[in-house]
């Protein structure tokens, strides 16, 4: 039976620990227990153990588990056989040392052996439980599958269980030995993955796709469904522009492949795809810059979600043509189950601080530094206000910030209904002070079944409120400048009050309480997504499902700042008010068909969609406030001025037309294919190419289900895939394919002498009606394996996408009427990798389980055949800096490619030394090189689960390599010639020889090495033993620490940061400029059932 049966033969190498020992008089089933409490042996047997009064004593400070066993041997004949930390414990057949009443009992008893195997590879399975039907006897199968089981004469029939595998019940009848063969669980082993336009099996998905469940998400105080993902999937890099609450999240999916038409994935939420389009205006220019919209993916709990699957590769994206070259992320809520009703509370609260300071100067530092700046000029140290004030500027203008966020759901169903509700409550402050995110919502789901299941409906409803306080920050700050670079660069000799209690009005410059005491933005959005699908069962195999939906959106916002006595800060105060408006409706019907016969499987997907997109935005400025006592944005007529700053206002309709469809065939459950086609046409392009066509082709081949594999005894699962597609990025302004004409004074006329001058009209943009679609056209190369019954599992992928006619804004060529023209150039964009993923349980040992998940992505990306010499991109803001820009876009290069002066260091005289490349002598932007990429070339994630019993540990960590970040605000403030205007700087700065006769300047100098690896969260949790709580189904509490640890040579706040920078629409990487801090945070949560 594969036991040992001598006591001589437990020479394991698990069992030669030796242990401290003292009982006296222990039961066999508390000897056992005793063991595993000072071991990490785990004990598996059956009822015998617990009825057996055999008594033992020991009394040893040093006795091995062997000795232990085999004195158990002696006294009451049980053998065992270990397993890696397991202990198969089989009884003994000789029952002469049991009690006389025992041996009574065994007459009435037969015993039952035999061996569980797998129906179809006929392979035993280890661990697998038989037990008496309505009984809680039972035992677990060894090593070889085999079990052993005394019953009673009376017991007719059996109950094996095991893991992914049908439950079974077997009648024993007169057997004393049997085999029972259980089946696969297909819905268990199948996994379902969602797919464009219905759901597939894992095992026949041809594309790469990959997934991400609700227990595999991130950790922590999560906002907003990107962060759920990050770190989790190879080929995708999740990147926060900011730490801002609710601040926009930056996706790319095997590397940007756009110079200009945007590289953000398309999202479809419940069959509902999305604009991209933000639906919360961006900020008027107030002084104080122009700040960036908030994260369109705000509305959306969460908590609601169930999963998130990535369309990653041409051949999965192509189903949806002109929208999925950046790939495609399709967010699945989660939904009711048929069973009773589910009351569910999962609340949190934590802290938030600054998770990493700028090491500016205190005031002593300062003083030196200063004293230094003007004994080199010849002049008196003008630049301190009071030597015993040391303000710590990062601690006035951030807090210690509360957060807390309570969702409430109930759901349930019954025979052919299910249905579910939920409501959030979610409220982040800031680590800056007056920043804060606010967001209510709810969500309905139901579905309901008609017919015998011939007829299903199903409806989601979300509706969310989400309030933003904003602090004035932007990528470009106006002549006010803004709170964060004024933090940092504030002297630390001033107060940030006078002696009178007022705000204290700096010498020069804005006091960055005046950003907190005179300035307010606030933005309230109203959403509202429903959709309803219905789908009849027509025939035998086919089916008609008609899948209709809309998405509200309204946003308000309000900025305003107070009349005051600051110079550069709109001294008699402002107020903005903006307002958008954007409608998404959509319908779509479709057939789906399936035909099996024999070895063959086919499917088809024949449809056609319509969806309308609607914007509208207007706004309207008034300055010259002439009273504080009530705020302007309620009543702007308290601004004297209402013309100098004209309202604005723009109205948009997109449409989109698709015809699409899929066939999958496969034979013989071993050769899959797939092949999809999508005609989109778009109001956004040219008469001449309205329709775009994108097809796409796949194949795989499943050799785990080929003798020759199977024989191996290794694989599980072993599947190649290979796969080619086209997609289009139709993510492009607006009627850019029309001429557009503007007024202007210097286009002028008089009409009549001495009358004053009439505004002329004059062509702007020249019409272009071939404009079409960028077009990626991408190869895959897969193979997804399991090995050792699912212990061991992974993915590796290997792709090239290239994206051609590239549009562009091009100079009209001479002659004529219009300055520039939009049009499809050659250029081509090329990314190339391979994404690598690997998992495994790496202990699963009675109570302790360990599992891993890695991942590692490379890129490489390349622009070629451009017919421009140079785009520059990448504008830098700050004294000094205007015009300057730092990325570029050339023929051999990276997308977020850096073109920078190479900084040689300082000479003699602090003087900045640059690299004369052409050798002319003098230094010029021709003298500029290409210095690296904001782009990575390595990606990493890495996540770890485990658990001991009742107590779970997870941890992730995600990382990058290769990448770089232009610091531009070191280059704005932090440098010595910035002490001469009496800011401060860093004490890395000031302990160079830099001269203060220096200009700013754009160079290597601020171009720094942002590596990293980060510990994303950590989350201990506890979930208590509920099964003899009346009423309470299931009870975990837990506490999260988020962003603890970050390894990085960067300098600034975060290396994980994109400040917006970008130049005529051309897009822009890498920058940090007035870049909002991230945070630390630390939670405490619970979650419980009813």
């Amino acid at each position: 039976m594969g036991f040992n049966s001598t006591a001589q033969a437990y020479h394991f190498e698990n069992t030669q620990t030796t242990i401290p020992l003292e009982v006296e008089g222990i039961t066999l089933h508390g000897l056992f227990k005793a063991i595993e409490g000072k071991t990490d042996l785990v004990f598996m047997y059956d009822q015998s153990v617990e009825n057996n009064t055999t008594l033992f004593n020991f009394s040893s400070s040093d006795i091995s588990v062997t000795e232990i066993l085999e004195q158990v041997t002696q006294k009451t004949g049980y053998t065992f056989k270990v397993i890696n930390q397991t202990v198969y414990v089989k009884q003994p057949i000789d029952a002469s040392s049991t009690s006389e009443s025992n041996q009574q009992v065994q007459q009435e008893e037969r015993i039952i052996e035999g061996q569980v195997i797998d129906q179809e590879t006929k392979e035993p399975l280890i661990g697998a439980s038989v037990y008496i039907k309505n009984s809680t006897k039972g035992v677990v199968t060894d090593f070889n599958g085999n079990f052993r089981l005394k019953v009673q004469s009376t017991t007719a029939m059996l109950v094996c269980s095991y893991i992914s595998y049908q439950t079974q019940e077997v009648a024993i009848d007169g057997d004393n030995n049997i085999t029972i063969a259980l089946q696969a669980d297909l819905q268990a082993l199948q996994e379902v993955v969602v797919v464009g336009y219905g759901t597939q099996e894992a095992k026949d998905v041809t594309g790469a796709v990959g997934m991400v469940k609700e227990d595999e998400f991130n950790q922590g105080m999560i906002n907003s469904p990107e962060q759920l993902l990050q770190g989790k999937m190879a080929g995708v890099n999740v990147v926060a522009s900011s730490g801002e609450p609710g601040a926009a999240m930056n996706i790319v999916i095997r590397g940007a492949s756009s110079i200009r038409s945007g590289n953000s994935p398309l999202y479809v939420i419940d069959g509902m795809p999305l604009d991209n389009s933000d639906v919360s205006p961006e900020g008027a220019d107030m002084g104080v810059g122009s700040s960036q919209a908030k994260n369109p993916l705000n509305f959306l709990n969460p908590n609601d979600i169930a999963s998130i699957n990535i369309l990653k590769d041409a051949s999965a994206t192509a189903i949806y043509g002109a929208r999925g070259s950046n790939g495609v992320i399709l967010i699945t809520t989660k939904k009711g189950k048929e069973g009773k009703g589910t009351l569910s509370y999962a609340g949190s609260a934590g802290l938030s601080t600054l998770s990493k300071r700028i090491d500016v100067l205190e005031t002593p530092a300062f003083i030196t530094a200063t004293d230094r700046i003007a004994e080199e000029n010849g002049t008196e140290n003008n630049y301190i206000y009071d030597r015993n004030v040391n303000t710590d500027w990062q601690k006035e203008m951030t807090r210690t910030a509360k957060t807390q966020n309570h969702n409430l759901s109930f759901s349930g169903g019954k025979d052919q209904s299910s249905y579910l509700a939920s409501i959030n409550y979610f409220d982040q402050e800031g680590i800056m002070k007056q920043s804060q995110q606010t967001r209510f919502s709810g969500r309905i789901n139901v579905t309901q079944n008609f017919f015998e299941d011939r007829l299903k409906l199903g409806a989601n409803l979300t509706a969310s409120q989400v309030e933003d306080s904003g602090i004035p920050r932007s990528n470009g700050a106006g002549s006010g400048g803004e709170l964060i670079t004024n933090m940092l660069k504030s002297n630390p000799t001033y107060p940030t009050h006078d002696e009178n209690g007022e705000l204290f009005v700096f010498p020069s410059g804005v006091n960055p309480y005046a950003f907190l005491e005179l300035y307010q933005d606030y933005t309230k959005t109203n959403r509202i997504i429903g959709n309803f699908n219905a789908e009849i069962q027509l025939l035998k195999g086919l089916s008609y499902k008609l899948n209709t939906g809309v998405d509200n959106a309204t946003s308000n916002r309000n900025l305003q700042i107070d009349p005051n006595n600051i110079e550069f800060f709109s001294p008699n105060g402002r107020a903005t008010i903006l307002n958008v408006e954007s409608e998404n409706r959509l319908i779509e019907n479709y057939f789906n068909y399936q035909l099996k016969t024999g070895r063959h499987n086919m499917k088809f997907l024949l449809g056609h969609s319509y969806q309308r997109f609607y914007r509208r935005t207007y706004g309207f400025t008034v300055n010259n406030l002439t009273t504080t006592e009530v705020d302007a944005i309620n009543n702007p007529s308290i601004g004297s001025d209402l013309t100098s700053t004209p309202p604005t206002g723009s109205a948009q309709i997109n449409e989109l037309q698709s015809f699409f469809g899929r066939v999958n065939y496969t034979f013989n459950e071993k050769y899959i294919f797939t092949a999809s086609l999508r005609a989109d046409g778009s109001s956004k392009f040219g008469d001449n190419n309205k329709y775009g066509i994108f097809p796409s082709f796949a194949a795989a081949w499943r050799l785990s289900e080929e003798p020759f594999i199977q024989n191996l005894g290794v694989f599980s699962n072993l599947k190649l895939r290979a796969g080619w597609g086209q997609t289009g990025n139709q993510e492009i302004p607006n009627k850019i394919t029309q001429a557009s004409y503007s007024t202007s004074v210097s286009n002028g006329y008089w009409l009549n002498e001495g009358g004053e001058i009439t505004n002329g009209i004059t062509l702007a943009r020249t019409a272009n009606p071939d404009i079409k679609w960028e077009v990626n056209t991408q190869a895959n190369i897969g193979i997804d394996f399991e090995l050792f019954q699912g212990k061991l599992y992974g993915t590796f992928d290997y792709f090239n996408k290239k994206t051609t006619d590239l549009l562009l804004k091009m100079t009209s060529q001479d002659p004529s009427p219009s300055p520039y023209v939009w049009k499809n150039v050659d250029g081509t964009i090329t990314n190339k990798g391979f994404e690598f993923s690997l998992g495994g349980h790496v202990i699963t040992r009675g109570n302790f389980n360990w599992n891993v998940d890695a991942n590692v992505t490379r890129i490489q990306n390349e622009i070629n055949k451009l017919p421009l010499t140079l785009i520059s991109t990448g504008s830098l803001s700050g004294p000094g800096l205007s015009g300057a820009q730092v990325n570029a876009y050339a023929n051999g290069q990276p997308i977020g490619a850096f073109y920078l002066l190479e900084h040689l260091g300082f000479d003699e005289e602090g003087k900045n030394i640059f690299n004369d490349v052409d050798g002319d002598g003098t230094i010029t932007n021709n003298d500029r090189i290409f210095a690296g990429s904001a782009l990575p070339n390595y990606t990493l994630g890495l996540t770890n689960n485990l658990s001991y019993k009742n107590v779970d540990l997870s941890f992730s960590l995600n990382g990058s390599i290769g990448n770089k970040v232009y610091n531009n605000t070191a280059n704005a403030y932090f440098s010595i010639p910035s002490l001469t205007n009496g800011n401060n700087i860093t004490n890395a700065i000031a302990n160079t020889n830099e001269s203060s006769q220096n200009v700013p300047q754009p160079s290597t100098y601020y171009l720094e090495d942002a590596d990293f690896l980060r510990l994303n969260y950590l989350t201990i949790g506890y979930k208590f033993n509920t099964s003899k709580w009346n009423n309470v189904s299931n009870l975990r509490i837990y506490a999260t620490g988020q962003n603890l640890l970050t390894i990085t040579n960067y300098s600034g706040f975060d290396p994980e940061v994109n400040t917006d920078k970008s130049s005529d629409g051309n897009l822009s990487y890498g920058i940090d400029y007035a870049n909002y801090p991230r945070a630390r945070t630390y939670i405490l949560g619970v979650n419980v059932s009813f």
